[in-house]
């Protein structure tokens, strides 16, 4: 398999009044072309570190202190932030958690689609027009067109994220991150934007790294999981088996604390099936 992204020995580190805090202690993966892999652990793991520190969304007092992680043959943390706001959207899309901190809510949606194709030079047009709202019907957003001309605070929570998701799609990307995009939705919901974002983007020939502390989406949605715990990967491995067959203590815990509906812990096998809405 083609790796898309290769992410070696990564540190990142916190300044604060009370000394330096090594949020990641040297975390290795890759993802590869056409793969989904989900990240997951508890609140505090360092899941979103991760992948803000790949594609430099880190914000201060937050700093990558060693490590890289190679996109198409570039070392995105050496890149200055000119090159990298370049790659970001075009070649990489960013799903945020809240779909409406991603989005202007005193711009037109339409508007918001044109100023990223004017961000990486694209022509503003009928074309690029009508390919949002191919985006938009895609992902399943009723009424293309009026959502086009409204408001984001116009949106449910749910097309709220699948418009963030069309324009997280809407320059082609070869890799898709996701931080908890689905944190604010309800069962049903959830499982809607799930299926559109697998549907767009590994089953149409994408990459996609997604971050959730839901086991039961990485079951459903995900080919390889990287399990994090205390700032550090403690276990990876192909979902199949990882979750059938956990080597690490952290792992078997995680996979214990699932609940079935009726109320008992459910076995690593059920975990997709428990998830069901």
């Amino acid at each position: 398999m083609t790796t898309r992204l290769q992410v070696r020995d990564l540190v990142t580190e916190f300044d604060t009044r009370g000394g330096t805090v090594r949020a990641l202690h040297g975390i290795s993966f890759e993802v590869g072309q056409s793969e989904a892999v989900g990240i997951v652990g508890e609140s505090g793991s360092g899941k979103s570190t991760v992948v803000r520190s790949v594609i430099k969304l880190l914000m201060p007092p937050g700093r990558v202190a060693g490590g890289s992680a190679v996109f198409s043959g570039q070392d995105l943390l050496q890149l200055r932030e000119r090159d990298i706001r370049s790659i970001r959207g075009k070649e990489i899309g960013f799903i945020a958690q809240n779909p409406f901190s991603a989005l202007n809510p005193v711009v037109r949606i339409e508007k918001q689609f044109a100023n990223i194709a004017k961000a990486h030079g694209l022509p503003v047009d009928g074309a690029s027009r009508e390919h949002a709202l191919q985006l938009l019907a895609a992902t399943g957003v009723n009424e293309p067109q009026r959502v086009m001309h409204g408001y984001a605070h116009e949106l449910s929570g749910g097309m709220a994220q699948r418009v963030v998701i069309a324009m997280a799609l809407f320059l082609n990307p070869r890799l898709v991150i996701a931080d908890e995009p689905t944190t604010a939705l309800d069962l049903t919901v959830q499982r809607q934007v799930l299926d559109t974002l697998r549907r767009l983007t590994v089953d149409s020939g994408r990459s996609m790294l997604i971050v959730t502390h839901d086991l039961g989406v990485v079951a459903e949605y995900c080919d390889r999981v990287l399990v994090m715990y205390q700032g550090e990967i403690v276990e990876q491995g192909e979902v199949s088996q990882v979750f059938v067959d956990p080597q690490h203590p952290y792992t078997v815990s995680l996979l214990n604390s699932v609940v079935r509906p009726e109320g008992d812990a459910a076995p690593a096998a059920e975990l997709s099936e428990s998830w069901r809405p």
